[in-house]
């Protein structure tokens, strides 16, 4: 199986591609995503804060796996 990424900027050119897979024998589905790269200004503001945090205080991250652990017992996740 093989997998095709696009990124399409318009509705218009999206719709042709859809149509086109749809005389194919393509078989699998047609999924649109927003783009993973957008994040809104209140995202980014949370992200600058959380890094300057960080910098400040680098002892204080965690592994992922402690993170993980960490979910688990108190989520049950």
């Amino acid at each position: 199986m093989k997998t095709i990424t696009l990124k399409i900027e318009n509705e218009k050119d999206l719709e042709l591609v859809r149509n086109f897979l749809r005389t194919t024998k393509f078989k699998d589905s047609i999924e649109t995503v927003e783009d993973e790269d957008s994040f809104s200004d209140e995202e980014l503001q949370v992200f600058s804060e959380r890094w300057e945090k960080y910098e400040k205080n680098q002892s204080s991250a965690i592994s992922l796996k402690d993170f993980k652990n960490e979910l688990k017992n108190k989520y049950g996740l």
